[in-house]
């Protein structure tokens, strides 16, 4: 990406976002938080295009790299229905690793060679497979035992490698609550940085994103409505899951 071209998306970027007070032991560090939500995948897309463009271009599964972004969609046949924490920098090189109760995770809508039969978790939940609006039809992500996923960062392709990113954001599906479901993000040291909430549509799409000047970002805790994926949806459980995450090229802490 030439220089006024980065420099024109940055300008967009900045003028789609707020700012974010930024927490922790770095006095000298900015954050803009980015959020968007809508009935359609239509009503988010300029705010996760701005989010992305703005951390550089797509380093996909490639080898470390010194800038740009990576992403993960869950859509393609190879990611199973019960899918590793690690597999998102061991079978597939992207640098992130995911953390929650029990270990345990599910990728919603898994291909025929799988043999498993589900269509946006209604092999978890039946009721809950009509809220769900996907952003990059048609897998979803969740944790399956409770409502908080932890992001760790490492050097793409380097298992155990520890490393930072200059931000992170997340499609979320079925915000029903405000003020509820949140990303909070946190340094080496666990020290955190910031923290955001993300904006409410029932039966919707929601996204929220910070991006910081620097890559100070060790891990992210994402905090899914308050009940589990198995969870009754109700006025007072909300069942929340994930489409697509993008987040800033891991470097080496």
């Amino acid at each position: 990406m030439g220089f006024l071209t980065r420099a024109a998306v940055l300008a967009a970027a900045a003028a789609a976002a707020a700012t974010v007070a930024v927490a922790g032991d770095e006095p000298d560090v900015h954050a803009r938080a980015f959020h968007a939500s809508g009935a359609a995948a239509g009503d988010i897309k300029g705010t996760f295009d701005k989010f992305s463009a703005a951390l550089g271009d797509d380093n996909g599964s490639g080898p470390p790299a010194h800038d740009g972004r990576r992403s993960i969609n869950w859509d393609a046949d190879g990611v199973p229905f019960d899918m590793p924490g690690d597999f998102f920098n061991t079978a597939v090189p992207r640098g992130a690793v995911f953390h929650a109760k029990d270990g345990e995770f599910r990728v919603s809508n898994p291909p025929p060679v799988q043999h498993i039969d589900d269509n946006r978790f209604t092999s978890l939940n039946k009721k809950l497979a009509v809220q769900l609006k996907p952003f990059s039809a048609p897998r979803l992500f969740t944790p399956l035992r409770d409502n908080v996923v932890d992001v760790r960062f490492e050097v793409p392709g380097k298992r155990g490698s520890k490393a930072t990113t200059a931000g992170f954001g997340a499609v979320l599906l079925d915000v029903d609550q405000k003020h509820v479901t949140s990303l909070a993000y946190y340094d080496v040291h666990g020290k955190q940085l910031a923290k955001v909430a993300a904006p409410a549509k029932a039966g919707g799409l929601s996204f929220v994103g910070v991006i910081f000047d620097r890559p100070v970002v060790a891990r992210v805790r994402m905090v899914l409505g308050n009940a589990k994926v198995t969870d009754h949806d109700d006025g007072h459980r909300d069942v929340v899951v994930a489409d697509d995450f993008v987040y800033g090229e891991p470097l080496r802490a």
